[in-house]
């Protein structure tokens, strides 16, 4: 392991540590976050660790993503990916899973908070 990938291991680590307590199970609609707090979210068959930092553009939204841990293998590959995007005051983003779960992130106005919203997308059968 590199110098580099021990950095980014050590940082992902110490994110999952801060937002153990910040978490958004399946019984939570919502949360509220606010900047530099580090929030732990299931979606589908991943798992995201997330914070942002306010700017005067809206919301810079840092989310780490990795497979979350299967009964069959308690120890999920450790590679994650890391997304950045800013969203505008008053916006959201949306981080879409393959399995139908979605989580909304709305910047506040003035970049004081993040609201996170967990959705359930379920297709709907057509009309008859």
């Amino acid at each position: 392991m590199t110098t580099g990938n021990r950095i980014v291991a050590a940082a992902f680590g110490g994110a999952l540590c801060l937002a153990a307590s910040s978490g958004l199970s399946a019984a939570d609609a919502s949360l509220t976050m606010k900047p530099l707090m580090a929030a732990s979210f299931d979606a589908g068959s991943k798992h995201v660790v997330s914070y942002f930092v306010g700017g005067e553009s809206g919301c810079r939204l840092t989310m780490m993503v990795v497979d979350s841990a299967l009964e069959e293998d308690p120890t999920p590959a450790t590679q994650a990916t890391r997304l950045v995007v800013t969203v505008t005051d008053g916006k959201a983003a949306f981080f879409d899973s393959a399995v139908g779960t979605s989580l909304r992130f709305n910047c506040a106005a003035g970049a004081q908070t993040m609201r996170v919203d967990k959705i359930n997308r379920v297709a709907r059968a057509p009309a008859e």
